[in-house]
């Protein structure tokens, strides 16, 4: 309980979300899901991510209602799934916000890829609510190394605070937890983020690199 609300008093910053692009891998049609996005595999890190959309305006205060979530990520390896088969729909779904705003997603982290350079881990979110514009966006992670202004992707927020979550151990050394308070407001318009103009390059495999986050170590993939 201390780990969470040490992690939520992080993100708690009333702050509007920054929107993101949406980026090549976007597909219509992804199956609701209860709160796992990628299934988990032993030999890979869990990612456990809790948070809360709320209202700019209440000061962020209020939790929004009936939110959705339209949620897609790579694989450990940097790959998405194309939706091209039944069978090719890894690593998506779209997920419900409970009442009062809260949500939880358990999924892999997200590996790396090259598109002309590397990308920093990241999970995309099109999130849309009742009364409120769309936002389309990524979450980041706190001191990867491939953060702006390292990311091949010019365009891409990486470098925005209210786009980056911190992690940290739970219970053993391959499962770690994030916070991340989404904000949105009725007044402000639809937020899809620059137009996406790069062109994706070849999935590569990459070699596990162990990286500090918060004085703890992942394995991740980051590019040696």
């Amino acid at each position: 309980l201390l780990i969470h609300e040490q992690v939520r008093s992080l993100s708690n910053t009333c702050t509007l979300t920054e929107p993101d692009i949406l980026g090549p891998y976007w597909l219509n049609g992804a199956a609701e899901k209860s709160n796992v996005v990628c299934d988990h595999l032993p030999a890979n890190d869990v990612l456990k991510l809790s948070g809360r959309i709320v209202d700019f305006d209440s000061k962020c205060e209020r939790g929004i209602r009936d939110v959705r979530l339209d949620i897609w990520q790579a694989n450990y390896n940097g790959v998405y799934s194309t939706g091209k088969s039944s069978n090719d729909w890894f690593c998506r779904g779209v997920f419900h916000a409970d009442r009062n705003g809260y949500f939880k997603i358990s999924t892999l982290f997200p590996g790396r890829y090259d598109d002309g350079g590397y990308r920093p881990a990241h999970i995309h979110f099109n999130i849309t609510a009742p009364g409120y514009p769309k936002l389309i966006t990524q979450l980041y992670f706190e001191k990867d190394a491939y953060l702006s202004p390292f990311d091949s992707c010019h365009q891409c927020r990486s470098n925005s605070k209210s786009l980056i979550a911190s992690v940290t151990h739970v219970n053993d050394i391959k499962t770690y937890e994030g916070y991340w308070q989404i904000v949105l407001s009725k007044k402000s318009h639809d937020r899809n983020g620059a137009k996406d103009r790069f062109i994706r390059g070849a999935y590569i495999n990459v070699t596990p690199y162990v990286m500090p986050i918060n004085g703890t170590t992942y394995q991740d993939n980051i590019i040696q």
